[in-house]
C-alpha cells in the first residue's frame, strides 16, 4: 500500500525530488495493522519514523506499579514517534497501540537525518512538530497532576464531544470505571452534565 507523505505537515513544502531520490535510495517499508495491534512496544528501541497513512492510533503508558495511562490519540495523516527517534535512549517510552485498523510507513533513522540536514523546510517542519508535541505533553501534565478528576472530565468532553462509552473513556483518562462513573453522576447531579442519547456531554444550562 502506498502512502502519500507530502500529506503530512512534516513534508509540507519538502523538495520532493530531493526526498524522492533519498528514500529510493534507503526504501521505506509499509506494514498494514488490525485494530489493537501493537505498533511499538514502551521499552523497545526506536530506530525508524512512524508516518501514519490511515486509520488511528494511541499511546499507552504502563507504570512500574502497573497502573496503564493512554497519554494520546492521533488519526492519519499524522507522525508517530518524531520525538523518540534522535533521543539519548533512543527507546519508546510508550506502547502505539492501533485504534482502527491502520498502515504505516516506516523511515530509517539515517534516511530522515539525510532528509533534515539536506531540506531545511522539512528540518523546520520537524522542530515544530515535536515543538508541539512537547507543548501537548506538557499541557497533559498539568491536566493529570493539578486537575481533579471532575476538572478532567470536563475538559475530556470540550476536547472529544460526550462520553459514550465509560470503560473506554476511563481507560483513556487513566481511571478505574467506577471512579469515573461515580464522578459523572457527581457531576450530573450537579447539573455540570447531562446524559443524552449522544452520551454524556456538558449542560447548557
Amino acid at each position: 500500500m502506498d502512502c502519500d507523505i507530502y500529506s503530512l505537515p512534516l513534508f509540507s513544502g519538502g523538495d520532493k525530488e530531493l526526498i524522492d531520490n533519498i528514500l529510493q535510495e534507503n526504501p521505506a517499508r509499509h506494514r498494514l495493522y488490525a485494530k489493537g495491534d501493537i505498533i511499538a512496544l514502551q521499552g523497545y528501541v526506536c530506530k525508524q519514523l512512524y508516518l501514519l497513512c490511515s486509520g488511528s492510533a494511541y499511546a499507552r503508558m504502563v507504570s512500574e506499579e502497573g497502573k496503564e495511562f493512554t497519554l494520546d490519540t492521533l488519526s492519519a495523516p499524522e507522525v508517530l514517534a518524531s520525538a523518540f527517534l534522535f533521543s539519548t535512549e533512543g527507546i519508546f517510552p510508550v506502547t502505539i497501540i492501533a485504534a482502527s485498523d491502520c498502515s504505516i510507513r516506516l523511515i530509517s533513522r539515517e534516511a530522515m537525518l539525510r532528509i533534515l540536514k539536506a531540506d531545511q523546510r522539512v528540518m523546520q517542519n520537524y522542530l515544530r512538530v515535536i515543538s508541539d508535541h512537547s507543548m501537548f505533553l506538557s499541557n497533559r501534565l498539568v491536566e493529570f497532576a493539578l486537575q481533579t478528576l471532575s476538572s478532567r472530565i470536563v475538559s475530556y468532553i470540550e476536547s472529544n464531544g460526550p462520553i459514550t462509552n465509560l470503560q473506554e473513556t476511563a481507560f483513556i483518562l487513566g481511571v478505574a470505571r467506577p471512579s469515573l462513573s461515580r464522578a459523572v453522576s457527581q457531576l450530573v447531579a450537579q447539573g455540570t452534565l447531562v446524559k443524552t442519547a449522544q452520551g454524556y456531554t456538558l449542560s447548557t444550562i
